[in-house]
């Protein structure tokens, strides 16, 4: 899964790299590290309008949601959704229908590698400066004050080797995707079985580049939206464990 990313760009570079225009001035750039549970707004690109970068939040919450607690509860439960059944799970069918496709640009995400009753943070980042991960969006009008709030899920996929040894308890990997498939997923008219094909082919290790780094992502004192908590960091323990590095 992918709970942890950064976006470590200044606004106008993001908005060279896309062609696009950031919607909101509030846009607070660069970040460092992001949880998901923290639901951030974050610069994404839709299908619909791909010559904006728009501050969405975090957390796909359906048109079907009912209260503004329902929607809370929700959320918590949708910062990822498993590509493989985005046609079959309620929550996700319409937006994967209606083709409410979205590039979710980072420039680097982190994940953990558990050994024992330990776990080891890593930050893992591509070959592309910033890369886009594909996403949902949807749109939920809040009956109690009418106010439509548009949210965002992170897709995920079987891991490539490389995120397999890392993430080893899960295997799995955001759908990250190559230059070209971004401009599928963003752009082409895509039936229910091309999309489910282009999300399964996992972006490759060989472009992917890991190292492990400090514990302060997890302080409860210390700030990790910092550009420290991206350095690497060594533990002894993983010393004689190559296939975690690249």
């Amino acid at each position: 899964m992918c709970y942890h990313k950064s976006l470590a760009v200044s606004a106008p570079e993001l908005e060279e790299r896309y062609g696009a225009t950031l919607a909101s001035a509030d846009t607070n750039l660069p970040i460092y590290h992001a949880s998901g549970y923290q639901f951030p707004d974050w610069p994404i690109i839709t299908r619909q309008e791909p010559g904006k970068l728009q501050l969405v939040q975090w957390g796909l919450v359906p048109r079907w949601t009912k209260s503004s607690g329902d929607a809370a509860e929700i959320r918590t439960r949708t910062l990822n959704a498993r590509s493989e059944t985005i046609y079959e799970k309620p929550s996700y069918r319409t937006a994967a229908q209606k083709g409410q496709r979205c590039l979710i640009p980072v420039t680097g995400f982190y994940e953990w590698h558990t050994m024992g009753s330990r776990k080891f943070p890593f930050y893992i980042t591509t070959d592309q400066p910033v890369a886009s991960i594909a996403g949902l969006w949807d749109e939920w009008p809040d009956p109690e004050t009418g106010e439509l709030h548009t949210t965002y899920t992170l897709l995920t996929t079987d891991a490539n080797p490389l995120l397999a040894a890392i993430h080893n308890t899960k295997k799995r990997m955001p759908c990250v995707l190559t230059p070209e498939a971004e401009q599928t997923w963003l752009y082409e008219d895509l039936s229910s079985r091309e999309v489910l094909a282009l999300l399964a082919d996992a972006y490759p290790a060989s472009g992917m580049h890991s190292h492990s780094i400090s514990k302060r992502i997890t302080s409860r004192t210390d700030s990790s939206d910092v550009p420290e908590v991206m350095k690497p960091a060594s533990y002894p323990e993983l010393a004689h464990y190559p296939e975690l590095f690249s």
